[in-house]
């Protein structure tokens, strides 16, 4: 299947494709847990222990009703879909599980991978925008295709994205839920490590709004431009003192310019180029 094919199937087109019916030449088998392989492009990876504990107790009582879906590999079997009913299982101490076996592509796997948890359960944002950029590299989508595939707007998928720019002390509090997806998105938009650190920090131990941060990264930026500025202004300072000093050192026929942050130098003759060269070795 080609890019183009699967950039116009959307959510619901996928979700039909997979929906857990046994087709044609396909039977339910029960595989060994211990030979399940997790889906590498599966993006969970926090999991809530009390809804794997319902749910553990639910398998034990009445078995695993849906069957996930494996694909067959040298070493075992590839999880498709179905990570949290194999985890409920191993803790309801069961060592096999029903499965139906399909043959996936990889680019396939990152897809159903994905659209099977935004379909089932919230994934956390870092999770989502790791699944999202999963897909885009599978699948080499842009942010508006796979947004238009998911039913998002091209924005929401860049804002999430963007959050993986963030460092990993600040991920670490959007995964324990004390930064909020409007928070990140606005501490995405600064640069510097430390300060996106020592303000998160802020937003958790004063409880900022993300209006409140929004208007601290607002003074921040507001600050470097000013800092930006200042810098500007006395190089340029300095670029004309230079100016001036080559003029009168060299005895230059023709004017020495000045054009943004560059001198420009145009020599009439090897002498006025020698001159330049003492000048440069007595100093």
């Amino acid at each position: 299947m080609n890019k183009d094919e699967m950039i116009k199937r959307s959510l619901q087109d996928l979700l039909k494709e997979n929906e857990i019916e046994i087709k044609e030449n396909e039977e339910v088998v029960d595989i060994e847990l211990s030979k399940i392989i997790p889906n590498p492009f599966q993006p969970r990876k926090h999991f809530d222990k009390e809804a794997l504990k319902e749910l553990s107790d639910s398998i034990r009582m009445n078995g695993v009703l849906q069957p996930i879906i494996v694909k067959k590999i040298s070493n075992g079997y590839l999880l498709v879909a179905g990570e949290r009913r194999c985890r409920a299982s191993e803790m309801a101490e069961f060592k096999t599980i029903p499965a139906i076996i399909r043959d996936y592509n990889n680019q396939y796997l990152a897809e159903i991978a994905l659209l099977e948890n935004i379909q089932r359960e919230d994934l956390t944002i870092v999770e989502e925008a790791k699944a999202y950029k999963n897909v885009i590299d599978a699948m080499d989508l842009t942010h508006l295709e796979l947004a238009n595939k998911i039913g998002k707007s091209r924005s929401y998928v860049s804002n999430a994205l963007g959050i993986l720019s963030l460092p990993e002390e600040v991920i670490d509090e959007i995964n324990e839920g004390n930064i909020t997806m409007g928070h990140a998105r606005s501490l995405s938009k600064l640069k510097d490590k430390d300060r996106i650190i020592k303000i998160a920090q802020t937003v958790i131990e004063k409880k900022l709004t993300v209006r409140d941060i929004e208007q601290l990264v607002k003074k921040e930026k507001k600050k470097k431009q000013i800092k930006r500025s200042q810098i500007n202004v006395e190089f340029q300072k300095d670029l004309y003192e230079t100016k001036d000093h080559l003029i009168n050192k060299l005895n230059l026929k023709n004017e020495v310019k000045v054009s943004s942050n560059k001198l420009i130098i145009t020599f009439n003759n090897k002498e006025e180029l020698d001159r330049l060269k003492s000048l440069l070795e007595g100093e």
